[in-house]
């Protein structure tokens, strides 16, 4: 090999190993800075660019579109829609190749346009313009909570409501990263599937005091098939307050509140008797009302029964759907502190009771303990069961499985 094919060779190698992952690129081209060398510069550019969007096909907007190089250096990329706002994309770390990092709009025609430079400092470019898919149908999320905006416990799990059943598990994966939790204090965490509508995400341990929470619910571009996607959904946040929890012990027959661990006030309450015993375990406040109307025969309980009962109950804070409620309960101030003898609820004075509800927002700890009885509390469909189940547990739950969130 004579000595003008070595170099034309070294330069090759140098232009295929040290492509480095700009966007952009500036400076001379290295053409300049190698005019000593015999070398014959090329009459255009040897970079060559790969895109994996096609003309004659819709794009699926769930998958990125992908630019790379070859030969050369990416220069520039540039994707815009019919409103001529660029697409947000970016390279990863280590990565010579151009990603879209936000999803496509369906039935949206976009232009592509994507720059190289070569060892020679000669460009070459490409434009595309192509259209994405139109869905048949689109399914979406329909409810989520916390509401946005709002102050919660440690206890409080993200639930995202579909609008229609999920039940493939490869469907579950994908909507399971599109929905996107980021914190400003990490924490670890992970969606798992109460029922075939309902996503919850939970952290391994509960919040951190003063922890902002963001979630995007998009399922742009999840593939539901028969041609139903994913459609857009909105981005909500929240943040957790003080570590509210309370601790009743239904064999002593008191309740201890504290707030991030100092104690904040132990009280007398009654619990339930024998046939309506309260449910052990964790359960999370779902919410307060100074006054609840309470009906036996909602829980089964026959209105002629000597159990029957229909009393207007104040100061109530509700733990279970199925009607658990820690409350005021002035016809049992007698049997507080030394005797169990409600329905299930917790019962305490009319000042204990308005004293526990100033206390507590949604989302905060209550703890039964010590019922004498095999009643527990359901990990799911009865509330926010879900801290009864450790770990391991709730990962069965999950498709895709643990995860750390994003910062914000």
């Amino acid at each position: 090999m004579n000595r003008n094919g070595s170099v034309r060779l070294r330069w090759i190698g140098w232009a295929l190993t040290s492509a480095l992952p700009l966007v952009f690129v500036t400076g001379c081209g290295t053409w300049q800075k190698q005019r000593g060398t015999e070398i014959d510069r090329p009459a255009k550019s040897v970079a060559r660019l790969t895109v994996d969007v096609r003309t004659d096909r819709p794009a699926q907007p769930g998958r990125p579109v992908t630019v790379g190089a070859s030969g050369g250096r990416l220069y520039a990329v540039s994707l815009t829609g019919p409103d001529g706002k660029p697409v947000p994309g970016g390279n990863a770390a280590g990565d010579a190749t151009w990603t879209n990092s936000v999803p496509l709009a369906y039935n949206t025609t976009y232009t592509l346009t994507a720059a190289a430079v070569d060892a020679f400092g000669l460009t070459a470019t490409r434009t595309e313009t192509f259209t994405t898919l139109a869905p048949e149908a689109e399914r979406g999320v329909a409810s989520m909570l916390p509401e946005a905006d709002t102050t919660v416990g440690i206890g409080m799990p993200i639930t995202v409501t579909l609008q229609k059943p999920v039940t493939d598990p490869a469907q579950r994966a994908e909507v399971e990263k599109r929905l996107l939790v980021s914190a400003s204090t990490p924490v670890e965490g992970a969606w798992g599937w109460v029922d075939d509508t309902t996503v919850r995400y939970r952290p391994r341990e509960y919040w951190p005091v003063g922890t902002r929470v963001s979630v995007a619910t998009s399922l742009l571009g999840v593939d539901f098939g028969n041609g139903v996607y994913g459609g857009p959904g909105a981005s909500f946040g929240f943040e957790v307050g003080d570590a509210v929890v309370a601790t009743v012990d239904s064999a002593a027959h008191t309740m201890t509140v504290k707030r991030n661990g100092t104690d904040l006030k132990t009280v007398p309450v009654t619990t339930g008797k024998p046939g309506f015993t309260t449910r052990s375990g964790t359960k999370v406040v779902l919410g307060k009302a100074p006054h609840v109307l309470m009906d036996g025969t909602t829980v089964g309980i026959s209105a002629d029964s000597s159990d029957g009962y229909r009393l207007d109950v104040s100061w109530a804070t509700r733990v279970t759907w199925s009607g658990e409620f820690l409350h005021a309960a002035p016809w049992s101030v007698s049997a507080q502190g030394s005797e169990n003898v409600s329905h299930g609820c917790v019962g305490m004075s009319d000042e204990n009771a308005k004293w526990f509800y100033d206390q507590v927002k949604v989302g905060d700890v209550v703890t039964v303990v010590n019922t004498g009885d095999a009643k527990a509390m359901e990990p799911i469909g009865n509330g926010y069961g879900e801290w009864n189940l450790d770990w391991a547990q709730w990962l069965t739950h999950s498709t895709v499985g643990a995860a750390t969130t994003r910062g914000l």
